[in-house]
């Protein structure tokens, strides 16, 4: 017999529930949800963390993790899986971006990482330094940079501290979609950062 879960249909929006045992259907959902709108990754954590109770809702989710890795990171973060669970799935894909968050809880890393698939678009630049990493897999970007700013916008700094008519830069640790323009406007636009975007915009 098939758990029940009582979810919230439309994640995106109205907040209306229904009553399924479509498993795939609620996990796909809570996935996307920090892949279109970043800043509800919170949102999509404390979801995760009231379905998890569901073995066959963690086991999918566990599934998906390499879709949006920061994800169940945060929920390993908050206990609801043990890195025993996660380890499993970690040794037997392709899991290249999620062993990143895992990499302190991984014997011998180094090795651990060579034997999995590099994705083609890899940038090493992000990967040099610890500390950055650690940053990184909390936000998506770097605190000192102008993508950080543009993302939580951050006013002060990006008054001061960039050049703006610089491009954005991608980071792979960033969880939602990449956007199409990487423009600061564009990339204002994109994270709804309306400080930083009326700031670019009188700046032109």
């Amino acid at each position: 017999m098939k758990e029940k879960i009582f979810f919230e249909r439309f994640l995106f929006g109205d907040g209306n529930e229904i009553v399924t045992d479509d498993m795939e259907f609620c996990v796909d959902r809570i996935v996307m949800l920090p892949k279109i709108r970043p800043h509800q990754l919170e949102k999509a954590v404390r979801v995760s963390v009231e379905y998890c109770i569901l073995g066959d809702f963690r086991r999918k989710l566990l599934e998906k993790s390499t879709e949006c890795p920061v994800l169940i990171y945060q929920l390993h973060k908050r206990g609801v899986f043990l890195f025993e669970e996660i380890e499993t799935f970690l040794e037997n894909r392709n899991t290249f971006m999620l062993s990143y968050y895992f990499r302190k809880e991984i014997k011998d890393f180094e090795s651990f990482i060579e034997s999995k698939y590099k994705p083609d678009d890899f940038d090493e630049s992000f990967f040099k330094n610890e500390n950055d990493i650690d940053q990184l897999i909390e936000y998506g970007f770097l605190q000192t940079s102008i993508e950080y700013c543009l993302k939580y916008d951050v006013i002060d700094d990006l008054a001061i501290l960039f050049n703006l008519n610089q491009k954005a830069k991608w980071s792979p640790f960033e969880w939602s979609f990449m956007p199409q323009y990487f423009d600061l406007l564009s990339f204002a636009g994109f994270f709804g950062s309306i400080k930083c975007f009326k700031h670019l915009l009188m700046s032109v």
